[in-house]
């Protein structure tokens, strides 16, 4: 499968859809860790913020958590996918053997990692050769 192209433009901005609304999470401290030329313009606690915030902010790339719905890890990747084909989706896991990990690569994610592994799977992204 191909990754979804990235928008040739700096700083590239995210939407991080993350499971807790309290505080800086620990994926945005590794974006800011990272700077790498990276600007959050939205953030999402669900799947429905996370769609209505795609449409409404049309980011380069969404980071998914897998842990924002536990019980069905993936499902926002494969959403995101049918109704906006061009989004490009990096899907964060607990590990690369998990459940987790196998439904976002059937879906369609266009990188999948663990957390620390985020600002080479954007990099990657972002010179065409997606993990």
């Amino acid at each position: 499968m191909q990754a979804t192209k990235i928008q040739d433009r700096s700083p590239r901005r995210l939407l991080i859809v993350i499971p807790e609304q309290e505080g800086e999470s620990a994926l945005e401290r590794r974006l800011d860790e990272a700077g790498r030329g990276f600007e959050v313009i939205g953030r999402a606690y669900s799947e429905t913020q996370a769609l209505q915030r795609y449409f409404q902010s049309a980011p380069d790339v969404v980071v998914l958590d897998c842990d924002v719905v536990p019980e069905e890890p993936a499902r926002l990747v494969g959403l995101l996918k049918r109704m906006a084909p061009g989004s490009c989706i990096v899907a964060l896991v607990s590990a690369m053997d998990s459940m987790a990990a196998c439904a976002a690569r059937a879906l369609g994610a266009d990188a999948i990692g663990l957390l620390p592994e985020l600002p080479d799977l954007l990099d990657r992204l972002l010179a065409g050769d997606a993990a």
